[in-house]
């Protein structure tokens, strides 16, 4: 799949000298490659504005979580077929694992429309990729590794990707939340470590006294830190998209508060340290 890709690179490494110290801008560029496409779905109904996510992943592990390479995120007040842009350094593409992509619709911060079906990621660049999404519901009946037939509950492992209605700042570490079956809340805040109780009564959720260490971090690890703490107690209820992997928190006129996606156990067990000084 990704052969052309390989063999592009390859030209490109013997045409600007792979060992070269700096690169001149045009060979600086090479390695940047742009897929083009649409996506749309096949409901009778218009859209309101919403915002378009749309992620590339290296899907060759199927016992793990796929490896975000890269995403785009826009804003638009478009009907379907929205198009898009999705730009990545093909120097990050290994021979012999496959790669796709994947998209979500979110209105008012909730999934509206979610990919199912994974879109394998052309051979070709210059490929029109059609991605088709379908639509998501409040909450779902089974949750991404969970048996079928199983209740859906918040409980797992969540990195936050939206704080009310903006993203997490980039540059630092987003937030990461593992909500225990009992309920049991334990993470990374933005800045700090962060463990509490989480009450869950069907689709209400409200979070009691969340407890943090107390460190010094950047401005702006701080500035993520209140939003995020902030948010989360003004959290009344949750919504989990169809493929379980995002999960919304909304306040009691539920509007968004937080917006997670499910990660790996694995996650919590490395959630960052605190590495500042105390306050």
């Amino acid at each position: 799949m990704i052969a052309f890709f390989l063999r592009r690179s390859l030209l490109v490494a013997a045409v600007c000298g792979a060992s070269a110290a700096v690169l001149s801008p045009p060979c600086a560029q090479a390695a940047t490659t742009t897929l083009r496409g649409s996506v749309t779905y096949r409901e009778r109904m218009a859209l309101p504005p919403s915002v378009l996510d749309v992620r590339l992943l290296d899907t060759s592990l199927a016992d793990a979580k796929a490896e975000v390479l890269a995403r785009t995120s826009l804003r638009t007040r478009r009907q379907v077929p929205i198009p898009f842009t999705l730009k990545f350094n093909r120097d990050l593409l290994t021979a012999g694992h496959t790669y796709a992509l994947d998209a979500t619709i979110f209105v008012d911060g909730h999934p509206w429309f979610v990919t199912t079906t994974q879109t394998p990621m052309p051979e070709d660049n210059k490929a029109n990729i059609q991605m088709v999404l379908s639509r998501a519901t409040a909450t779902a009946t089974t949750t991404a590794g969970a048996t079928a037939g199983a209740t859906a509950t918040p409980a797992g492992t969540w990195k936050a990707e939206r704080i009310g209605d903006a993203p997490v700042a980039e540059g630092g570490k987003p937030p990461l939340l593992n909500i225990a079956a009992d309920g049991t809340v334990s993470g990374f805040s933005g800045c700090n470590r962060v463990r509490g109780k989480a009450t869950i009564d069907g689709a209400a959720l409200t979070f009691g006294p969340l407890m943090t260490t107390r460190m010094a971090c950047l401005p702006q690890a701080m500035k993520t830190e209140q939003l995020f703490l902030k948010n989360m107690e003004a959290t009344r209820g949750w919504h989990l998209a169809p493929t379980g992997d995002v999960l919304a928190l909304v306040d009691a006129q539920d509007k968004p508060t937080v917006l997670f996606r499910r990660q790996s156990a694995e996650a919590h067990e490395s959630a960052p340290a605190p590495t500042a000084t105390p306050r």
